[in-house]
């Protein structure tokens, strides 16, 4: 019987920034990097000299913001640049996946200030589960020093379906003993803190607009390529997730005319071709690999996505064909996602695109450019393609971002469970 994880971090001291105006100034202030001033802050917010007085004086009283050089430009009185304080505040993100489990603490401006991997439990029971939670981010807290009234809470990223109301990890695949783990409410019972569940394509782009490279762009698409393949869509910067909570499967989206079966009936769809196993056999198919992979071992699986990768970057010749092949197709995917959501920047990342994005890429720019309807009307010029600087932490930076959003985020709804 496993023991049942006691709570320990109850409750919390940091101020809330429960008034909209806080959280609209903490926004333009996270946007600000390099620091803006108060007169700055006026132009950008729409708030009165008064009311921005105000709500930094109280930002500053809980340590949320530092009052940093002064300025001066021409006469009067110098300018002084605020930023956020990056110990005002800490959040905690876990990203579920089949193969590892991967924890960040993250500071108030999406800075990543510990992090570990476990291999991830095989367990139905939740006590379990979130046993191995509770020990590992009590470490990152411990090795830290953040001081527990400094944590606003902890997200968790999963792979769908799940059921976002509930915080139900439903039915994941390659996790058959993930099935119906009611893990959002034994995270908040375990640790005293605030808990969100989100899929982890959703956690991804909100965790690109928190520290990643969509941040200035109010439309954008988080395509992430692992076990399994999903999006993450922001429009107008708010998150669609659906009428369930689990919009972004693509899982049967067609990108190869000869691609293996599909479990829908179809053959060629982006989850069984682009998926590791799936480039994996094309390899073999192409004779890149040994044809003895074992393609049901997902950690035999990953060891061959890397052989492939040494390979390709070797100038072996096979390896560089499976590179063009698959590149193709992930460009047929990216076209039609660009053309479906019509965003300004498509981001990649995830455990696939850590091993062989830097062999896509210069694909896949022209491929999406070239085949996108817009061009360059509307005076927003081309889509932007690019790949996550976040790296294989990106899901669980997302988590985090999750419950620093839960807390300042100005648009509550749109982020955010309520």
């Amino acid at each position: 019987m496993v023991k049942r994880p006691q709570p320990v971090w109850r409750g919390t001291n940091l101020t809330k920034i429960g008034d909209f105006n806080e959280a609209v100034l903490v926004d333009a202030i996270r946007r600000s990097p390099d620091g803006i001033s108060q007169v700055e802050l006026v132009r950008v917010t729409g708030l009165s000299p008064q009311t921005i007085s105000n709500i930094k004086r109280r930002m500053s009283d809980a340590g949320l913001i530092l009052e940093g050089e002064r300025l001066r430009n021409g006469v009067g009185k110098p300018r002084t640049l605020l930023r956020l304080n990056p110990g005002g505040a800490y959040a905690l993100g876990v990203h579920l996946d089949p193969q590892m489990m991967t924890f960040v603490l993250l500071d108030l401006q999406g800075r990543v200030v510990k992090h570990a991997r476990r291999s991830t439990p095989v367990a139905t029971a939740p006590d379990a589960v979130v046993a191995e939670v509770v020990s590992t981010i009590t470490g990152l807290i411990d090795s830290a020093g953040v001081e527990p009234s400094r944590l606003v809470g902890i997200g968790f990223a999963s792979p769908g379906p799940i059921d976002v109301d509930a915080g139900v990890v439903l039915d994941p695949p390659y996790l058959p003993d993930w099935r119906n783990v009611p893990l959002r409410d034994h995270l908040a019972r375990a640790t005293g803190l605030p808990a969100i569940l989100d899929k982890d394509v959703v956690a991804a782009a909100v965790g690109e607009r928190w520290a990643g490279v969509s941040v200035d762009y109010q439309s954008s698409a988080f395509l992430y390529l692992g076990t399994g393949v999903g999006v993450g869509i922001v429009t107008d910067e708010h998150v669609l997730r659906g009428t369930s909570g689990n919009a972004g499967d693509i899982g049967h989206l067609f990108v190869s005319d000869d691609g293996p079966a599909c479990t829908c009936g179809s053959r060629g769809c982006i989850g069984v071709t682009l998926n590791p196993a799936g480039i994996v056999k094309q390899a073999m198919d192409l004779g890149a690999l040994p044809t003895d992979t074992p393609v049901g071992d997902l950690d035999a699986v990953d060891a061959a996505l890397m052989h492939l990768a040494r390979f390709a970057m070797d100038g072996q010749p096979s390896a560089r064909e499976v590179m063009t092949l698959t590149g193709i197709q992930l460009a047929r995917a990216a076209q039609t996602l660009v053309n479906l959501l019509d965003t300004e920047i498509l981001v990649l990342g995830g455990p696939t695109w850590t091993r062989l994005g830097s062999f896509w890429l210069d694909q896949l720019s022209p491929a999406v450019r070239s085949g996108s309807i817009r061009g360059d009307r509307g005076g927003r010029g081309e889509i932007v393609v690019t790949g996550t600087k976040l790296g294989d932490d990106v899901c669980a930076i997302g988590a985090a971002s999750l419950a620093l959003d839960h807390t300042f985020s100005p648009r509550p709804s749109a982020f955010v469970l309520s």
